[in-house]
């Protein structure tokens, strides 16, 4: 059953790589774009902050709704989201009208991406838990980079048109239909959550056990401070990211739209490739370490490479650089959602996944608004480059406070079978 719920994670995150990278190469590298460092930071926060506020209580109701349906209906949603905006790029729509159908294609997307990191330890024996966290993830952001790649591929080819986009936009779809298919395989009660579960809840009672998902997170010390060593390593990716785009288009590839993408394309490349290695390395050796321990380890050899690379404000220093945060941010993450798989029971891991997931996307916004509110246009900036190596060495440090026992497990050693320690 693994392997199912696999294939909808792949299929579906290949349309999410076509997605988000048409849409990024017709709204910052179309020739007639020309925006700037607070213009890109509007643009992402019109992307991420709306899931970041409604997040958390969606993660309360994927503990009521059945997964499987969650997956099948909200695939066939963005489906139809999708081929509305092929009709807005085409019409020549409202930038706000397209954004607002933006929020909810990728809001649509954070919730299915929580359903699913929810529902693999229904999948999987817990003594293979570290190896299914390490290779959904990998698979999804393989398969995201991959349909990224060929998107940005077609854009610096053809040009970022709107034809091309309304192309890439119209297999996404088709995809997606895919995806929400291949859902079916899965029986509807195996994902979770298990019991009758009441789904008429009111804001109060959403609030409750929002607060009670919090609370069991903070108990659970390990799964706490890797959360928070999680969210210093995204920030300090957010920040890299609007320094690599800004850039690429006013340093390296200056007054060339299609060169600018290209090198932003390699850029992503190298972050998926990085991804790759970690996804391979990181089960074998966190059977031997401590996931903080090797955590750590990761995001100190990212900033090892991501500094220098960024004030190198050279092409190879940028591919360096995203290879190694892409390396660190696969390894943090197979790392951290296995200790909240192994913290939490499945009656309330929906709700600590969904804050994970929304806690991400506000250090991503939060790290691209600093360096987009302090890089001058040229890209250049000694101090930002500084201020990324420092929040991975922060990053280090809360994963050293998760605990350095191979078999830690925080306080709640008590309630945690035997047989879900970590292998």
């Amino acid at each position: 059953m693994f392997r199912r719920l696999l294939a909808v994670r792949v299929v579906g995150q290949f349309q999410d790589g076509v997605i988000q990278s048409a849409l990024a190469s017709f709204v910052l590298f179309s020739p007639e774009s020309q925006d700037s460092p607070a213009q890109v930071v509007a643009a992402f926060a019109v992307l991420l902050l709306p899931y970041s506020l409604i997040g958390p209580f969606m993660g309360v109701f994927l503990d009521r709704w059945r997964r499987r349906q969650v997956l099948l209906v909200a695939n066939l949603a963005r489906a139809a989201m999708v081929a509305g905006l092929i009709l807005i790029t085409v019409a020549g729509a409202p930038t706000l009208l397209l954004g607002l159908v933006v929020l909810f294609v990728l809001g649509t997307n954070r919730l299915i991406l929580t359903a699913l990191a929810a529902s693999i330890p229904n999948t999987v024996h817990p003594n293979r838990l570290i190896s299914a966290n390490a290779v959904a993830p990998v698979s999804g952001t393989i398969a995201a980079a991959v349909g990224a790649a060929l998107s940005l591929s077609l854009g610096a080819a053809l040009g970022a048109t709107t034809a091309t986009t309304a192309i890439l936009l119209g297999v996404a779809a088709a995809g997606l239909v895919l995806t929400a298919l291949l859902s079916l395989r899965l029986p509807v009660e195996l994902l979770g959550p298990h019991g009758e579960r009441p789904v008429n809840e009111t804001v109060a009672e959403v609030l409750r056990q929002l607060r009670h998902g919090g609370y069991t997170l903070w108990r659970a010390k390990q799964a706490w401070w890797s959360f928070w060593g999680v969210m210093a390593h995204r920030m300090a990716y957010g920040v890299a990211l609007l320094l690599a785009i800004v850039a690429s288009k006013s340093v390296l590839s200056p007054d060339d739209n299609a060169g600018a993408l290209g090198l932003f394309g390699l850029a992503i490349a190298g972050a998926g490739a990085g991804a790759f290695l970690g996804a391979v390395v990181t089960p074998p050796i966190v059977r031997r370490w401590a996931p903080g321990w090797w955590s750590a380890t990761t995001v100190i050899l990212a900033a090892v490479v991501a500094t220098p690379g960024l004030l190198s404000l050279t092409a190879v220093g940028f591919i360096a650089g995203a290879a190694l945060l892409g390396f660190a941010g696969q390894s943090v993450k197979i790392d951290t959602d296995t200790v909240v798989a192994l913290s939490v029971t499945d009656d309330i891991r929906g709700r600590v996944f969904s804050l994970l997931d929304v806690g991400i996307n506000v250090s991503l916004l939060s790290g691209i608004a600093v360096a987009g509110f302090l890089v001058p246009a040229t890209g250049e900036s000694a101090s930002l480059s500084w201020f990324t190596g420092g929040l991975l060495v922060l990053s280090a440090g809360m994963f050293l406070l998760s605990g350095t026992r191979h078999d830690a497990r925080g306080p709640n050693v008590g309630s945690t079978p035997r047989e879900s320690r970590l292998p």
